[in-house]
């Protein structure tokens, strides 16, 4: 049997991170949306390292 692994993607390592990052804070931002202040979370990631 063989086994499906998923390919490296492709492109800049750094944008892809970013692009990652974008995602999870817009999924972060919309579970947030029924707490007040949306959670402390930005309306825009910050995708500067802590």
């Amino acid at each position: 049997m063989e086994r499906w692994s998923p390919k490296e993607p492709e492109g800049d390592p750094e944008k892809l991170k970013d692009a990652y990052a974008t995602v999870v804070h817009s999924v972060s931002l919309a579970m947030a949306l029924c707490c007040e202040n949306n959670g402390g979370l930005e309306a825009r990631p910050s995708l500067d390292p802590a």
